[in-house]
């Protein structure tokens, strides 16, 4: 880790007559209006800005992406409280994360920046604690979403591994956890395609997981309750809304009492409500990114909420054969549930359309994750920071971002080889260290930033403190529910390792904060890092404005 030098800095990208960007060698600047923000922030226009609210709601829509996360936990949350727990949470923790994103909106609306939770802390905190704030914050926020990547993508390939086991039920190799690995690996190449080739392909690629969602969406809808009218018929209402089972003991075991796990159900849909944040990382692409970002995170997670509840509703009253779902041994018993609604054959096919839905998710949230990964590079904060900030020539995409998520995802996911509970601790651990990201701006907005935030057009106004106060128990609640014990007895198979992956990240960062010598954050990380300088902002025209930009340069670092 270490200070960026000036003759390291991007050039700026040159004004193109397709795309808006700064202009070069010419005396004066020509800046949108997305451009005079982002300046007056201190960063350059480096990206091609031609994203508009679809992408963007897609962005955090997709990394959510109900569609494929009700199944991929589905099975797991049916043995951790049942029907009865598994609406009722998803229910309360989809209102609860709409509360979350819309006090991340508010400070997003202010601070449209690429990776901004980090740049939110630093300019919350001020001069005393924003150096520190955005440090961690940013630790946190990239640990998070690296984490994400291969947690959603093995939940991907549990789909592919149960489709083989319905076709090929005697092939040993698909218990190994090797080939689990191989297959997330595999997976995890196609994430990266549209990441890493132009923003026209991006874009495309949001359209096509759009529709894949869809389509399965309409199944859940139409097709499911079909089947379940022609076979056994469809769960009574106290099968679905009174119907609890706890199943986290075993072995003679009884740690794990009902209400225990209740609460321990809450991952059910925590895995699936975060990531709002998504949408800011696509800010500097994002054309009108001011208001278009903040409407991207709320509009994302309402939606989902509002959508996925009466979809949950439909699959656990098409539920056929509870007590077969969870003594199901495929690698996700959502496989169960399929054979017994809609047969063997046609299970495979909606496994393998889910495969290819999941794996759209952790496109989306690669895109998180490589987008942070650009961000506090280019502000220093990683080691190799030089080499991870760079864009590539052309197309100006964070290739050399996207490769050391990878490197990572792939690393992380090697935990599935010989741990019976580690897609579900990388899961949790995904699920902590996103949400303790988020709380730092959230709490240092009604803090050490409460007199020196000024929101944008699009504010929370009076209802800001409350949504704060909400969203912060809330987060503080889900981390310490997420690192207890899963499954009883606890055995080196079924410890829940996410404590101490988040200790590893807490070790990380507060090291890399305190290291003596000067090597440590503390003794050269001032915050992020201008790379435009006063002088250019001041001597640019705003594009659509007769007169040259002459007021004080805002946001100074």
């Amino acid at each position: 880790m270490g200070k960026t030098s000036a003759d390291e800095k991007i050039e700026p990208l040159p004004r193109m007559a397709d795309s808006s960007s700064m202009g070069e060698g010419t005396s004066k600047n020509i800046l949108s209006k997305d451009e005079y923000q982002l300046a007056q922030l201190g960063y350059k226009q480096e990206f091609f800005r031609s994203l508009g609210l679809f992408e963007n709601w897609a962005a955090t829509f997709t990394s959510m992406n109900f569609a494929s996360g009700i199944p991929v936990l589905f099975g797991w949350v049916m043995y951790t409280g049942g029907p009865t727990a598994a609406f009722t949470n998803w229910t309360m923790v989809g209102g609860l994360s709409f509360i979350v994103s819309l006090s991340m909106a508010e400070i997003a609306a202010a601070l449209p920046t690429a990776g901004g939770i980090y740049y939110w802390a630093y300019k919350l905190g001020g001069s005393e604690w924003g150096p520190f704030l955005a440090w961690m914050t940013g630790w946190w926020n990239w640990a998070g979403w690296v984490t994400v990547v291969p947690g959603v993508q093995q939940g991907s390939t549990n789909f592919l591994i149960s489709a083989l086991e319905i076709q090929y039920p005697d092939a040993e190799v698909l218990s190994k956890g090797w080939f689990a690995w191989l297959l997330t690996s595999i997976g995890m190449f196609f994430a990266v395609v549209p990441n890493v080739i132009n923003q026209k392909v991006l874009q495309w690629y949001f359209r096509f997981a759009i529709v894949i969602f869809h389509i399965l969406v309409i199944l859940y809808w139409i097709w499911f309750p079909i089947k379940a009218s022609q076979t056994g018929g469809f769960q009574s209402g106290s099968g679905v809304f009174d119907h609890f089972y706890n199943g986290i003991n075993s072995e003679g075991s009884t740690e794990g009492t009902d209400p225990y796990c209740w609460i321990i159900s809450i991952l059910f849909g925590a895995w699936v409500f975060y990531g709002y944040d998504a949408s800011v990382h696509l800010a500097e692409e994002t054309q009108e990114a001011s208001e278009v970002v903040a409407k991207g995170m709320w509009m994302s997670t309402l939606s989902a909420w509002i959508m996925s509840v009466p979809t949950l509703i439909i699959i656990l009253f098409c539920m056929q054969d509870f007590d077969g779902i969870i003594s199901g041994t495929y690698a996700n018993n959502w496989a169960e549930y399929l054979i017994q609604l809609v047969g063997p054959t046609s299970a495979t096919a909606i496994l393998a359309l889910l495969w290819v839905d999941s794996t759209c998710a952790t496109a989306s949230c690669f895109m998180s994750a490589q987008r942070v990964t650009y961000a506090i590079s280019r502000d220093g904060i990683l080691p190799g920071s030089t080499y991870f900030r760079k864009l590539s020539k052309k197309n100006h995409m964070p290739i050399n971002a996207a490769v050391l998520v990878l490197a990572m995802s792939i690393i992380i996911t090697t935990a599935v080889i010989g741990s019976t509970v580690a897609f579900s601790a990388i899961t949790a651990t995904a699920t902590i260290a996103t949400n303790v990201s988020y709380l730092f701006p959230i709490i240092a907005r009604q803090t050490v930033g409460r007199n020196t935030f000024e929101p944008a057009r699009w504010n929370l106004g009076r209802w800001t403190v409350p949504c704060a106060l909400v969203s912060s128990l809330y987060i503080s609640f889900l981390v310490v529910v997420l690192l207890l014990p899963q499954v009883f007895p606890v055995t080196g198979k079924t410890l829940n390792y996410a404590p101490i992956m988040i200790g590893g990240i807490s070790f990380v960062s507060l090291l890399g904060w305190v290291l003596p010598l000067g090597f440590g954050g503390r003794g050269w990380f001032k915050g992020p890092q201008r790379t435009i300088s006063e002088e250019e902002i001041i001597s640019a025209r705003v594009e659509g404005e007769e007169e040259v930009v002459s007021e004080t340069v805002g946001g100074k670092f």
